[in-house]
């Protein structure tokens, strides 16, 4: 394959950004117009062409059948706008990030192109704030203002080039297969998303959190339900619920331990955990009981659920991409463990289990993605994979399988079976 290394320059101001919004709403919302592109094919000089149209012009007249394209966060951003936005199909993408995030430089000096290139001793990356072209449409560029952007846009692919080619030998071949399908994940989506359902069930989750933070208030003020209305009664519950020692009762009253902690003061004492710093305070958000876990987004200052966000997002992106939902995943995002982990604030592979026993709001976050026809769903987990994988490396004399945890029987066959670490 011909590498080919790109990178993407795209209008942005203080409230139309990366920071601010959905990178999938960002890539495909009318205001975000595509003003440079960087291209750089191996052993030649690095070229930019500016002005959208041009870009799909030299996108038409490439072929990309034998190409690897490759960026730094390929897999978060560009890779999007190339396949959406300009019709590009290459043989495989590539991800400098994701390369890095492999070889542990989030644990050193960091992710950012600037930083990795620095490290491997590459070359700076220019400021993109010295171009002078925040908040500014191409058609507003200076004459020195194009010119500093196209520096700009060349050495962060020059910068991309030398990265790929040194850490290229360092993960091998498989990993960037696994980077390349990662990203095809996310461009090429194949579940179709049901969005009666999510809109319904936010609609019933809207109301029975409004319902929620009433009963609180006309149970603990009976004497002004009849004087404030629905929505001023409400913002008297969120206040109810941010003093500690009144969510502790409410919990109490549901039947719900309420977190305790150490007293800072005094170490003998412990004192109850419902601060935006304790995580099992946090954790009530995503509480199986719908009270409990509106209670404690109230408390927390937050008008919306984990859930209705959830929800919210899948509606937003499945609407920018034709009623089907990406899947974002960021490769090697877990570091330690080197797993993939959510990302563009959907986190698809921690969504919450159906039980048909119980019906909950949150069986929407799995039923609404259907196959497309011609295909299933098929749902799969691995059970303590990582002890496993674990036992096989270091060739433990431990046992593979303990019936505490799971139904597979796989047994290090080398050695008599003994119980596992978690149960001794």
């Amino acid at each position: 394959m011909k590498v080919i290394y790109l990178d993407l320059e795209t209008y942005w101001s203080a409230t139309h950004s990366l920071t601010k919004m959905n990178p999938i709403e960002y890539v495909m919302h009318p205001e975000t117009e595509i003003q440079s592109i960087a291209v750089k094919e191996q052993g030649e000089q690095t070229y930019v062409i500016f002005g959208e149209d041009n870009i799909k012009g030299w996108a038409k007249d490439t072929d990309f059948s034998n190409a690897l394209l490759v960026g730094h966060n390929l897999s978060g951003f560009d890779s999007m706008l190339l396949a959406w936005r300009l019709g590009i199909k290459p043989k495989a993408w590539g991800c400098t990030l994701a390369m890095a995030r492999q070889l542990g430089y989030a644990k050193t000096v960091g992710g950012s192109l600037k930083k990795v290139a620095a490290d491997l001793g590459l070359g700076e990356k220019l400021s993109l704030e010295a171009t002078n072209t925040k908040g500014k449409k191409l058609a507003d560029f200076t004459a020195e203002e194009a010119h500093l952007m196209a520096q700009y846009n060349a050495v962060d692919t020059d910068l991309c080039a030398g990265i790929f080619n040194t850490l290229a030998p360092k993960v091998g071949m498989r990993s960037l297969r696994l980077i390349d399908m990662t990203i095809r994940m996310l461009v090429e989506p194949e579940f179709v998303v049901d969005k009666e359902l999510l809109v319904s069930t936010l609609d019933e989750i809207q109301t029975a959190q409004q319902q929620v933070l009433l009963n609180v208030a006309r149970s603990v003020l009976p004497e002004i339900t009849d004087v404030l209305s629905d929505e001023a009664l409400a913002e008297e519950a969120r206040k109810i619920l941010a003093s500690a020692p009144k969510f502790a009762k409410f919990l109490e009253a549901k039947g719900v331990p309420v977190p305790m902690k150490q007293s800072p003061t005094n170490p003998d004492k412990m004192i109850p955990a419902l601060s935006k710093t304790d995580q099992e305070f946090l954790d009530l958000q995503e509480h199986d009981d719908f009270e409990v876990a509106a209670a404690a987004s109230a408390r927390l200052g937050v008008k919306s659920t984990i859930l209705e966000s959830r929800i919210q997002e899948f509606l937003k992106v499945s609407n920018c991409c034709g009623g089907k939902l990406p899947i974002a995943l960021s490769y090697y995002g877990a570091d330690t463990t080197g797993r993939w982990s959510g990302t563009m604030k959907m986190n698809q592979q921690n969504l919450p289990r159906v039980n048909p026993a119980k019906p909950s709001p949150s069986d929407a976050l799995r039923n609404c993605l259907l196959a497309p026809k011609g295909h299933k769903v098929v749902v799969a987990d691995l059970s303590g994979i990582e002890l496993r994988v674990n036992h096989f490396l270091w060739k433990s004399h431990q046992a593979w399988h303990c019936s505490r945890q799971t139904q597979l029987k796989l047994i290090y066959i080398k050695t008599s079976p003994v119980s596992c670490i978690t149960c001794q």
